[in-house]
């Protein structure tokens, strides 16, 4: 039976938390700001990807291809759950490149960190 360490426990309530606040949550009053949602999708992958990728390391495995893999196909089912599962909320190809942004941008942090 495999041990979950602390990266795994981390990810997986991250993902939890982003369960809540893509598909779950209703959707609130609309910002004066256009698409300024797409921040909150980037910060949620970048942290996400980034411990993913821990998550894999602690396992000496290979952590971009299925980090990357792993916040695409999240990425698609929250837009998808999100346009079809809710009264309030509808789907976005920028929500999925915002995602897909912020999850490359938290490998690229994630090795920045580990060459210094």
């Amino acid at each position: 039976m495999m041990q979950w360490g602390r990266y795994q426990l981390a990810a997986a309530a991250w993902w939890l938390l982003s369960l809540y606040l893509l598909v779950l949550k209703p959707a609130g009053a609309p910002s004066g700001i256009p698409h300024v949602d797409k921040l909150g999708h980037f910060g949620l992958f970048a942290v996400w990807a980034l411990l993913l990728a821990l998550a894999c390391r602690a396992h000496q495995r290979p952590a971009r291809r299925p980090t990357l893999w792993l916040c695409l196909g999240w990425a698609l089912l929250s837009e998808l759950a999100q346009g079809s599962l809710t009264a309030t909320r509808s789907a976005e190809v920028g929500d999925v490149l915002a995602d897909m942004a912020g999850a490359a941008c938290g490998l690229w942090l994630l090795q920045c960190w580990r060459r210094r």
